[in-house]
């Protein structure tokens, strides 16, 4: 089975947090908890200029979720494809997820007293649709699918970025 990512392109990330917006539509959160957040970077300085940086952060789905490994009531499961799921069913609401996760995304509901995290929209993806953050991502900033085509994919950017650089490093020696 293909395992499946959501990633991020931070040079088209503008900062106008529509993934948060259609993430709480789409999971009808309430305020507060946010499945995926737009981090803010900056101003700073830049080569003399100010500078800002946004960077959506979102449930990684890691490989061995310290998350799942640390909930006392296995309510957290992991799916073939990937995706780390928390089973509100079973959730305590303990916290001790949040705790654990390296990357802080595990999000507390105070309304229904459990924990969730980005799931990736499975009700979407397990109908074919893109997860919500990336269906209305007004850049294309967010990219889903899977990570084996992705891996391939960053491979070929980067070798096109090596070539562009060395193009511009040459023209300006003649320039």
């Amino acid at each position: 089975m293909k395992r499946v990512t959501l990633l991020v392109d931070t040079d088209l990330c503008y900062g106008c947090y529509t993934c948060e917006i259609a993430c709480k539509q789409e999971h009808n959160l309430p305020a507060g908890p946010r499945l995926i957040r737009v981090a803010k970077i900056g101003p700073r300085r830049v080569s003399g200029k100010l500078t800002m940086e946004f960077y959506p952060v979102h449930c990684m789905h890691c490989a061995k979720p310290a998350c799942q490994e640390a909930c006392p009531v296995d309510a957290i499961s992991k799916r073939p494809d990937g995706i780390v799921l928390f089973d509100t069913e079973k959730c305590i609401g303990c916290l001790v997820c949040v705790e654990a996760c390296p990357f802080g995304v595990p999000q507390y509901n105070p309304i229904s007293n459990v924990v969730q995290n980005c799931d990736l929209c499975v009700q979407r993806i397990d109908k074919g649709l893109k997860p919500a953050c990336v269906h209305h991502c007004p850049t294309g900033a967010l990219f889903f699918g899977d990570v084996d085509i992705f891996e391939k994919q960053r491979g070929h950017r980067r070798a096109e970025l090596v070539v562009a650089d060395r193009f511009e490093e040459s023209s300006a020696k003649l320039g």
